[in-house]
C-alpha cells in the first residue's frame, strides 16, 4: 500500500466523496477512483458502500481507514524528528482537542509554563463537545484530547483518567457563601446559571435533579462558560462545574465555592486520550506528561474548602448556637 494510496483513501473516507476528495487534493476524480480500485483489489475485499448520496466505509474500510491514519501522522511525524537532528527542525506543533471548561485557565496555564522551557513550542486549542474531541482524536485531527466522559469510547487510548466531582460556586458577596455546607434543593430556590445540555455536567445535574423531583428553572442558561460565570459574579445566580474549569476565578477571588452536604456530587470522568495505537512525538509527550503531572496535584481537581465546609448536622447546629449546644 502506498502512502499515497493511503491519503486518496483517508480523504475519500473524509469527505465520502470522490469528486470532493479530488478538489480538496487537486487531482482527478479518476486517479483517486483508480487508487481506491486498486487498494480494494489488493485486499480483496470493498472498502466503501457505494450509494446514490455518498460512499461509506466498510467493516474493512474502517479497520484500513484506522491504520491509514496512524501510519500518516507517523510519518509526518517521522520526517520531523530525522530534520530535527539534522537542524533543520521547524517549529514544534501540539494540537489539543478540549471542552470548554479546560480551555478557560487550565490548558493556557499548562501551555504557559511548558512555553517558558521551550518557547519554539506552538499550540493549536481546539475547543468543542465532548462527542467532537473524541472523534478528534480518533481521526487523528489532534495529538491530545481532554474531556469529561460519560461511557467509554472505542478508537482512543486513556491516557489519564479520574472520577471527577462538580461543586456549587457563586459569587463572593452570595448568601449561601460562608452559609455551611447546604443541599441542592436550598441551591435551587436561588437563580441558576448552568450550561446547555450539550455540557455532560448539565447532563448528570438533569439526572440527578430528576431521582429527586427537584425542577430546575435556570435564570440562565449558556452553551458559554465564560458567560455563566461572569452572570454568577454580578448577581446572586449559583452555578455548578468541576472545580479545574473555574478554579482561576476562584483563585483570583472572583467566584466562592458553596459547600455542598452531598459527597461525590454529579461525578463524571476527566480523560487525557491519545488515538489508539499512535506513537507521538517526543516533544508531545513530554507535554503530556506534564499534563498529567499537573492533574495529580491535589489543588487541581478539588477546591481548598473553607472550615465551615466541614460542618454538617449537629456540628453546624452547634457552631450557629455556641460550643454548647442550641438553648
Amino acid at each position: 500500500m502506498q502512502p499515497s494510496a493511503l491519503r486518496y483513501f483517508l480523504e475519500v473516507a473524509r469527505t465520502g466523496s470522490l469528486s470532493a476528495a479530488a478538489g480538496r487534493l487537486h487531482i482527478a476524480t479518476s486517479a483517486i477512483s483508480r487508487q481506491i480500485s486498486r487498494l480494494e483489489e489488493e485486499l480483496g475485499t470493498p472498502l466503501f458502500d457505494r450509494r446514490p448520496r455518498g460512499m461509506v466505509l466498510t467493516h474493512a474500510g474502517r479497520l484500513l481507514a484506522s491504520y491509514a491514519r496512524r501510519a500518516v501522522l507517523e510519518g509526518d511525524e517521522i520526517v520531523s524528528e530525522i530534520r530535527a537532528l539534522s537542524g533543520d527542525a521547524t517549529r514544534g506543533l501540539i494540537r489539543l482537542g478540549v471542552t470548554e471548561g479546560l480551555a478557560v485557565s487550565f490548558i493556557p496555564e499548562m501551555i504557559h509554563a511548558f512555553r517558558l522551557e521551550r518557547p519554539q513550542m506552538l499550540f493549536d486549542v481546539r475547543v468543542m463537545s465532548p462527542a467532537q474531541v473524541v472523534t478528534c482524536v480518533q481521526e487523528g485531527e489532534v495529538e491530545i484530547g481532554l474531556t469529561f466522559s460519560l461511557s467509554p469510547e472505542d478508537g482512543v487510548e486513556i491516557r489519564w483518567q479520574r472520577a471527577v466531582s462538580a461543586y456549587a460556586f457563586a459569587g463572593k458577596t452570595h448568601p449561601l457563601v460562608g452559609h455551611g455546607p447546604v443541599t441542592i434543593e436550598e441551591i435551587s430556590e436561588h437563580p441558576l446559571a448552568i450550561l446547555d445540555s450539550g455540557a455532560t455536567v448539565r447532563r448528570v445535574l438533569d439526572m440527578y435533579c430528576a431521582t429527586r423531583g427537584i425542577l430546575l428553572r435556570p435564570a440562565l442558561s449558556s452553551s458559554n462558560l465564560a458567560s455563566v460565570l461572569h452572570f454568577c459574579r454580578l448577581g446572586p445566580a449559583v452555578t455548578f462545574a468541576s472545580y479545574i474549569s473555574v478554579r482561576a476565578a476562584v483563585r483570583d477571588g472572583l467566584l466562592a465555592v458553596v459547600p455542598l452536604r452531598e459527597t461525590n456530587f454529579l461525578e463524571r470522568n476527566l480523560q487525557v486520550l491519545t488515538m489508539l495505537g499512535r506513537t507521538l512525538p517526543q516533544t508531545t509527550r513530554d507535554f503530556l506528561e506534564r499534563l498529567v503531572t499537573e492533574l495529580e496535584a491535589p489543588d487541581t481537581l478539588h477546591p481548598p474548602l473553607p472550615p465551615a465546609a466541614l460542618a454538617t448536622g449537629t456540628d453546624r447546629l452547634r457552631s450557629e448556637n455556641g460550643a454548647g449546644g442550641p438553648r
